[in-house]
């Protein structure tokens, strides 16, 4: 078991931020390599370093309205999704959340703030000049660089 997988001790950090972006990563991000994990990771640490409308904290990027499908859409089919918390997956998921608020994995896209899965229509901010990595079926953006 690598570094990634390997269980963690939640009394020891934030566990609020750790589990709501780690159910935010598991929801729209286990089925992704964990390069796209931990993008997915970074992307909304970028937003808190980078505060605007979306929040300021951890919590309060991942519930903005309309900005994670998978926790503020009720439309959204992972909306109801809970893992099982002895899934490798989740457990890997939690690893990731906490390594990447306590900045302990570098980020693979620096400077995105929005990403999308390939297997929906592009959105309108998703531009050429704001593209930074494909990871997977996960595209990723950085909106400030229009």
């Amino acid at each position: 078991m690598d570094d990634v997988t390997k269980p963690i001790d939640l009394s020891l950090f934030d566990a609020t931020d750790i589990v709501f972006m780690a159910l935010v990563l598991w929801r729209e991000a286990r089925g992704e390599s964990n390069e796209g994990k931990i993008a997915v990771a970074h992307c909304i640490m970028n937003r808190v370093y980078h505060p605007k409308w979306w929040g300021k904290c951890v919590t309060d990027v991942l519930f903005k309205k309309w900005q994670f499908s998978s926790i503020t859409d009720p439309h959204d089919k992972q909306l109801t999704a809970w893992p099982l918390s002895t899934s490798a997956v989740w457990q890997t998921c939690l690893s990731i959340a906490k390594r990447v608020i306590n900045d302990e994995l570098p980020n693979p896209v620096p400077g995105a703030d929005s990403y999308f899965d390939i297997s929906i229509l592009s959105p309108d901010w998703a531009t050429s000049k704001t593209f930074v990595k494909q990871i997977g079926r996960l595209k990723f953006y950085n909106t400030d660089a229009k």
